[in-house]
């Protein structure tokens, strides 16, 4: 499966105790859960969250199969399109996982550190824009697509054929007109020489004591049961 969207946030509060931390960690999750399936028009997907504590900070990742992805792609019309709304739908979902997170804390001066990626949709994307802009040859970039995906590429052949296809009919543009070059976080890229502003450093993370938890929730699959470890750190 392929990690098509993630989620980091990091909220500098206090350690929770172990049950509430649990529960906190579970509401989350069924927060999320239940927001994807609603937005996330694919007919299947993967969820996890992990969680830990030392403030809090966590990870969620959406992953689809390559053949799930094909069929979500397919009902907007082109290859391009479809990818562009998939990819709009999980930064949606994304940023959601984000906003719920901090919401138990609005009261503390502490605000959330979020940062999403767009992870292999986002490359893709990327591939086609230079793609169009004369960048990069059709051959690059499926050379360069199964550096993303890997071995399943070769093994879902409707989209790896689907792909070659709507790249090589993708017309040259002038930059101007090109699709929206976006980085790995799905964040669109402007190519002028300004100085970007720097991302803010992650705050250093409290090594952990034996009084501290990770609550890691896995969804295997969109009907599937969920599954539940917490570990002591």
């Amino acid at each position: 499966m392929a990690i098509i969207g993630s989620t980091d946030f990091y909220i500098g509060v206090r350690s929770l105790p172990k049950r509430q931390f649990q529960e906190y960690s579970a509401h989350l999750f069924d927060e999320w859960e239940t927001y994807v399936d609603r937005e996330l028009q694919l007919p299947d997907y993967s969820l996890s969250l992990v969680v830990e504590e030392g403030s809090i900070k966590a990870v969620g990742r959406i992953a689809a199969a390559l053949g799930v992805l094909y069929i979500g792609i397919g009902q907007y019309g082109s290859f391009i399109s479809g990818l562009q709304i998939i990819h709009g739908q999980v930064r949606t979902v994304s940023g959601y996982l984000g906003e719920r997170a901090g919401a138990p804390f609005q009261s503390s001066r502490e605000k959330p550190k979020v940062r999403r990626s767009g992870e292999s949709l986002a490359r893709l994307q990327t591939l086609f824009v230079k793609v169009q802009r004369g960048e990069l040859s059709v051959d690059e970039a499926m050379a360069e697509s199964e550096r993303i995906f890997g071995h399943e590429l070769d093994e879902a052949i409707d989209f790896k054929r689907e792909l070659r296809v709507s790249l090589e009919q993708a017309p040259l543009l002038p930059k101007q007109l090109a699709l929206p070059l976006v980085d790995v976080d799905g964040e669109e890229i402007h190519l002028d020489k300004s100085p970007r502003k720097p991302r803010q450093p992650q705050p250093r993370q409290p090594m952990p004591n034996p009084e501290l938890y990770r609550v890691e929730i896995i969804r295997e699959s969109r009907r599937g049961d969920r599954g539940v470890r917490v570990i002591s750190l």
